[in-house]
């Protein structure tokens, strides 16, 4: 029989055709409708991880409390000085011993706690490696410091998985300007050292010259000290080669 879209409602997990339905509680199916997967002697239970948000929490509060440049934002704050260097003070304030910028707890001039921080708020799987302006807004709600956009945008932009799975934003790039053809054979050549050879004949490398025009090509033994080639001995092996 058809059933119209609206009268074809989909089928849920209680619909059941007739010959699916036990006939009754002697059905050997019924032993299989409960089955324990997992028994008690095979779960182990473990130590959850450790709150990395809280630990940094804890650690961006004592570096607050014992900083050097803390306590002297401190101290310009108590004589009621409107900037220190290059930071205003307009919004600072302290409470028991802790800098605050508005509502949000100031952090030390610690490139390294900054980074761990940065780490925490960008790589973990709830903001899953946001762009940089969900980033900047995550960690503004509870925490500052001077030049943070500068910070977080350097730590994105050498984020790797972020540079390796995200399309680039990019204006395009101009068309390629090709090389212009040779009108001769070996008037326009390519050069290309082929390094870290097995010595042989105490040589270790090989100098390899193409003709752009003719694809010809020509070798020439050298040796090169730890991968390094100076333009004067490039240019004294080529003097040889053409005399």
């Amino acid at each position: 029989m058809y059933w119209s879209d609206k009268q074809n409602i989909k089928i849920d997990a209680l619909t059941r055709q007739a010959d699916v339905v036990l006939r009754d509680s002697k059905d050997e199916r019924v032993r299989y409708q409960w089955i324990t997967i997992l028994t008690s002697n095979q779960m182990k239970i473990a130590d959850l991880e450790k709150n990395i948000s809280e630990s940094i929490y804890k650690q961006i509060l004592e570096t607050n409390e014992i900083d050097e440049n803390c306590t002297l934002l401190r101290e310009a704050i108590a004589k009621d000085e409107t900037q220190y260097e290059d930071i205003k003070l307009k919004n600072c304030w302290t409470q028991n011993k802790i800098l605050y910028h508005d509502s949000q707890l100031w952090i030390s001039f610690n490139e390294f706690l900054q980074m761990n921080l940065i780490r925490e708020m960008h790589d973990q799987s709830s903001i899953d490696h946001s762009d940089i302006l969900r980033t900047v807004k995550v960690i503004k709600r509870n925490y500052y410091w001077s030049f943070m956009r500068k910070t977080i945008d350097q730590y994105i932009w050498n984020c790797y998985i972020c540079q390796r799975s995200k399309t680039s934003r990019d204006k395009s790039n101009d068309l390629l300007q090709s090389l212009s053809i040779s009108k001769q054979r070996w008037q326009d050549i390519t050069m290309n050292f082929i390094i870290n050879l097995f010595d042989s004949s105490e040589y270790n490398a090989i100098l390899m010259i193409i003709c752009r025009l003719s694809k010809e090509r020509h070798y020439i033994s050298c040796i090169i000290d730890d991968e390094d080639v100076i333009v004067k001995k490039t240019a004294e092996m080529l003097i040889q080669w053409v005399y």
